[in-house]
């Protein structure tokens, strides 16, 4: 998981970026949310291997996005699966391609990301300053409690490398990658 600042904010540029794709922004923002919410806040039972279909914990964070694509309860034409989708594929670049080396520090340390998310947090909140209000305007506030702020330096993650990932993702093109993992397979991904 990137963190909800950074997935929102990833959301939030995709939508500005891509303005005659996404017809329902709300659905697309709950998809952008929904593989990290947790079984109390979705009222079902769900664990982070099954919603990134993939492996996840203690440094395995392999999501396998042709797992997602396959599964026939998923439609890709729709706004809540495309964001779903670019979680997914945010995840996965992430972890495997562009934090990778963060990633190797963080399991050698036996650590975690989520106190730098939190150093992070104020920085992209003023960066990306409409966060809250999608926070307010899609009924979003159980996720607020995983969007604390310190104000501290982050031990692994930059604001500006952050930043420029937020930016990288959001302006990738959904159909685009869709295609190039169904062509490719995960391997297709840079």
């Amino acid at each position: 998981m990137a963190g909800f600042t950074i997935h929102l904010a990833i959301g939030t540029q995709y939508i500005k970026k891509h303005k005659n794709e996404i017809k329902n922004e709300n659905e697309f923002i709950k998809g952008i949310v929904a593989p990290d919410l947790n079984k109390e806040m979705l009222d079902i039972e769900k664990d982070k291997s099954k919603s990134h279909y993939g492996r996840w914990g203690e440094g395995n964070s392999i999501t396998k996005i042709n797992n997602f694509l396959d599964d026939n309860n998923v439609n890709i034409e729709e706004d809540y699966w495309k964001g779903y989708f670019l979680h997914l594929l945010s995840d996965h670049y992430f972890y495997n391609i562009d934090f990778n080396d963060e990633l190797k520090q963080i399991i050698t340390n036996k650590d975690n990301f989520y106190r730098d998310y939190d150093c992070l947090n104020e920085g992209l909140r003023k960066k990306y300053s409409n966060i809250d209000n999608i926070i307010d305007d899609y009924e979003l506030n159980s996720i607020k409690k995983y969007m604390s702020i310190l104000s501290e330096e982050p031990k692994y993650l930059k604001l500006d490398k952050i930043i420029s990932f937020i930016e990288k993702i959001s302006s990738l093109d959904i159909e685009t990658e869709v295609k190039i993992i169904k062509e490719k397979g995960m391997e297709g991904l840079k």
